[in-house]
């Protein structure tokens, strides 16, 4: 079964090192992420299992990658699923 996402955005919260991703206004997923020495480690991508399967795990890589690259930091993933995304040049 697949749910439908009506509304969908991803809130940062730089003070805990995460990305929420919403999706009609409830935590749909998240990213965990730590900066040391000029680059941010992606450590752990979760998507809820009844939103898997809608690209929302790249979404949430997507939004990682942007802000490091607007904060001029480099970027690696401890998560396989992101250091994957990463690897095929998709971010």
């Amino acid at each position: 079964m697949r749910f439908y996402v009506m509304e969908c955005s991803v809130e940062h919260d730089e003070e805990g090192h995460r990305f929420n991703l919403m999706a009609d206004g409830q935590v749909g997923g998240y990213i965990i992420y730590e900066v040391c020495g000029g680059c941010m480690d992606i450590q752990h991508t979760v998507v809820y299992p009844e939103l898997r399967g809608n690209g929302l795990g790249e979404v949430l890589v997507d939004a990682a990658t942007e802000y490091a690259e607007s904060k001029g930091l480099g970027i690696s993933a401890t998560c396989g699923y992101a250091r994957k995304l990463l690897a095929k040049g998709e971010m």
